[in-house]
């Protein structure tokens, strides 16, 4: 008994392989220029916003400093 499953845990794990073999085959690879693009997108917008948030963060601080005092 213990053989059959060991047997039907290999043609599982074989069949789950090749779904997934399968399902990687179908994925379209953005081309190198705009991933580089699309990363320096990213990168920019998150400064960007890291920037501003700092600002605001600042200003608020401020703000509360001067009413508590």
């Amino acid at each position: 008994m213990q053989g059959n499953e060991k047997a039907a845990g290999k043609g599982q794990k074989k069949s789950w392989f090749q779904g997934l073999q399968a399902e990687y085959k179908k994925i379209i690879w953005t081309d190198r220029n705009t991933l580089v693009k699309q990363t320096v997108a990213v990168v920019v917008i998150t400064v960007i916003m890291s920037l501003l948030i700092s600002l605001f963060d600042s200003g608020i601080l401020a703000a509360l400093n001067l009413l508590l005092k």
